[in-house]
């Protein structure tokens, strides 16, 4: 199966808290201590999202606006890894999704409503600190309030509808590296619930009957104040590396139905998810390592449209770092 280049420093952190155990052994994590953060950590999530309708799109922002520069859940900087659990298999071995921390909080996390029972435990096989936090999903929300369609397959959205508990897996440095939805939890605390028939899927981005650009829980208007001055050429410069991106089959397979088989899927197709990797692309481009051909092989470039790639990202990326400055000196 492939890696996703792009993701290597996600992948990376998984590689050397496995070489890391075997090479030193280290004693498990304390439990006391994993117990105290999770009753914490349970609490926070339960009062920022507590258990609401599964429609109430109000419930929803607020739930995402408390989220997104929360550190009640410590993360780790370089970013996350999200999905299905999988306990079948080894951390490092799941398909999972990476994520900056602020994105996928606001963007995924809040995508669930706590009711705050929660569990700690020692994974036995990777020791490591595991806190499981009861939550369930929104799934009645309008289709513009989820990251992408996740209806593009059945058994997606149904692992999405029937998830019941969240599972935060800590490194060494007591930071979350690893975060996974399952079904396996209780349905005790759920309440009222129904099977949702989500609309046909289409594409990965749609426009509304106004004419609005959909979903817009990942366009910057939904990440941003309304009266930063950056928006406008924030979106322009966004607009301008995608269409190079698109040109280098970047936007096709990193895209959500992971055509490329990607064990750590990196995501780019909307404005919010390309810009929590823009980093990672610029450097990834600029070593030649992105992009690959099906057999998971460098496939080089034309030279301008590698230059193309790293000019409009480079912009893309000075556009971002001006609007989140913005942002951050008004707080």
């Amino acid at each position: 199966m492939k890696k996703s280049v792009v993701g290597g420093i996600a992948a990376a952190a998984l590689a050397l808290l496995a070489a890391g155990a075997a090479r030193t052994q280290p004693a498990q994590p304390n439990l006391a201590d994993l117990e105290k953060l999770g009753a914490r950590i349970a609490a926070k999530l339960a009062q920022a999202c507590p258990m609401a309708a599964r429609d109430d799109v109000d419930a929803h922002a607020k739930c995402a606006a408390a989220l997104r520069t929360s550190d009640e859940v410590p993360m780790a900087s370089s970013g996350i890894l999200w999905g299905g659990d999988q306990p079948e298999l080894r951390l490092s071995k799941r398909k999972l999704t990476h994520f900056k921390p602020d994105i996928f909080r606001q963007v995924y996390l809040s995508l669930f409503s706590f009711t705050g029972q929660w569990s700690a435990s020692i994974d036995p096989r990777e020791r490591v600190g595991v806190i499981s936090v009861q939550a369930y999903f929104r799934n009645a929300l309008p289709p513009g309030e989820f990251p992408y369609p996740f209806w593009h397959s059945a058994d997606k959205w149904s692992a999405y509808e029937t998830a019941n508990v969240i599972r935060f897996y800590f490194n060494r440095e007591g930071q979350v590296f690893v975060v996974t939805r399952s079904k396996d939890g209780s349905e005790a605390n759920r309440g009222t619930w129904a099977h949702v028939t989500p609309p046909t899927f289409t594409d990965w981005q749609w426009s509304d009957p106004a004419g609005g650009l959909q979903p817009h829980a990942t366009l910057f208007s939904n990440r941003y104040s309304a009266g930063n001055p950056h928006l406008v050429a924030l979106d322009k410069a966004y607009r301008d590396f995608a269409a190079e991106a698109r040109k280098g089959t970047c936007l096709t397979c990193h895209a959500p139905n992971n055509e490329a088989g990607m064990d750590h899927l990196v995501l780019l197709q909307t404005p919010v998810h390309a810009s929590g990797e823009i980093d990672d692309v610029l450097e990834e481009v600029r070593s030649g390592k992105m992009p690959q051909d099906d057999l998971g092989m460098r496939k080089p470039l034309p030279a301008d449209l590698r230059a193309a790639i790293l000019r409009t990202g480079g912009e893309f990326k000075r556009e971002l770092d001006a609007a989140d400055q913005w942002e951050a000196a008004r707080h």
